[in-house]
């Protein structure tokens, strides 16, 4: 598959092809294909070049696009575009063994490194949603639209959920088919209100995916940030037409690091297509956060390995729990109730969703203008995630100490607007 016209020829025998290829390579611009069906000729020569040059002391280097040897001690050279193969095996050996992929197990060209999840989700739509509407389930994170949008896309909110938060496969199918949906970006633990799918509900949702023909893009950020139940991968249900986009930035607090990833079954997918893209993209992920993930990773894979919790994840998941509890605690003795499927306690992620109370005439935009007014806290607005008179109080950016203040100023700010 090194030339256009070899690849035209194997897509269109789609027998042949995996979900993921067919409908890539239908719903990608031209432009796009030329970028995913040609092998560029600098990383060869260059990791040609590396190899000789290791074996060969007195074999001299000319095709180095970086400064080199000037100051050693402080350079950093590029990495690959698709990532260090270090860090690439760790993350692969860790979703197969935290998420039950061992029918299925990953290796290292199962996964991309991307400068964030947010690039990697750009990177994804780029490839699904060009000129193709692209379901957003509810609630959903406020850049999803921005970036369909920027991908030539169009959003489109689909409800997964009847009013009382059951799964409602019969109102999503009709969305899906009145709507021409063709690719579905979903987020569990989602953000904001941390909500996460059951074992059946994921097989469900999976076997609607097969019969509609739709891809699934999944943002699994918060993945192992669930407080009930195992943690689970879409990519287990759905592989052969399932993106999945993760990072390090909120699971193993590194989001000034730009580490994310890009998972898929398909080794064509993220080996060829996704690798290319990223060096048209941003040419490689942040080489130090890479090494520092790569630090972490090998202490957890070795506890999966063993049979324990991964312990890094599983003490930051521990502090998270005692700051979600005490926030919610301090909501409920406001009376704000929780907004999403549990009405007790947020199944996973890092944020409450909370209703505000019924006696509140103002709307949940206003009221946040009003208590960075009266300078005692900030929170997010609802209504940016398609949750209107909610609010998203981000626990985890707070100390107990801060979440205890939080809860008197929450008084002053509910009574201030009561009194007027």
């Amino acid at each position: 598959m090194s030339t256009l016209e070899e690849l035209k020829q194997v897509v269109e025998k789609p027998e042949d092809m995996t979900p993921l290829l067919t409908c890539a390579w239908e719903y990608m611009p031209e432009g796009m294909h030329y970028c995913v069906s040609t092998a560029p000729i600098i990383p060869a020569i260059v990791a040609r070049a590396k190899s000789i040059a290791a074996e060969t002391p007195d074999f001299i280097r000319s095709d180095q696009g970086q400064v080199v040897g000037i100051m050693p001690e402080k350079e950093i050279y590029y990495g690959p575009s698709a990532g260090i193969d270090e860090l690439r095996q760790l993350i692969a050996r860790f979703w197969t063994l935290a998420y039950h992929l061992k029918d299925k197990e990953l290796g290292k060209h199962n996964v991309a490194i991307v400068s964030g999840a947010t690039e990697g989700l750009a990177i994804v739509l780029r490839m699904f949603a060009y000129q193709q509407n692209v379901g957003v389930m509810h609630l959903f994170w406020s850049n999803y639209k921005g970036i369909i949008l920027n991908s030539g896309g169009n959003p489109i909110v689909v409800s997964l959920f009847d009013k009382n938060y059951n799964l409602d496969l019969e109102k999503t199918e009709q969305t899906i088919r009145s709507q021409k949906v063709t690719s579905l970006l979903i987020n569990f633990p989602t953000n904001p209100s941390g909500d996460v799918l059951t074992d059946d509900e994921l097989v469900s949702l999976a076997e609607l995916a097969r019969k509609l023909n739709l891809i699934i893009i999944a943002d699994e950020v918060y993945n192992y940030l669930r407080y009930k139940g195992q943690p689970q991968s879409m990519l287990a249900y759905a592989p052969e037409r399932t993106v999945v986009v993760s990072s390090a930035s909120k699971e193993y607090l590194m989001p000034g690091a730009r580490v994310g990833y890009v998972l898929a079954d398909n080794k064509t997918f993220i080996n060829s297509w996704i690798l290319r893209l990223i060096r048209a993209s941003s040419s490689s992920a942040n080489v130090l956060g890479q090494r520092l993930l790569i630090d972490i990773l090998k202490d957890e894979v070795k506890d999966l390995e063993e049979n324990r919790p991964p312990r890094i994840i599983s003490e930051i998941k521990k502090e998270l729990g005692i700051r979600r509890d005490l926030m919610i605690s301090i909501l409920k003795n406001r009376g704000l109730t929780l907004a999403g499927r549990d009405q007790d306690y947020p199944s996973g992620a890092i944020s409450v969703l909370a209703k505000l109370p019924e006696d509140i005439k103002i709307d949940d935009k206003i009221f946040v203008e009003k208590a960075l007014e009266l300078h005692k806290f900030s929170a997010i607005p609802g209504s940016v995630f398609g949750a209107p008179g909610c609010l998203r109080f981000g626990y985890a950016g707070m100390t107990e100490e801060n979440i205890k203040k939080f809860g008197v100023k929450l008084g002053d700010v509910l009574d201030h607007v009561r009194d007027r």
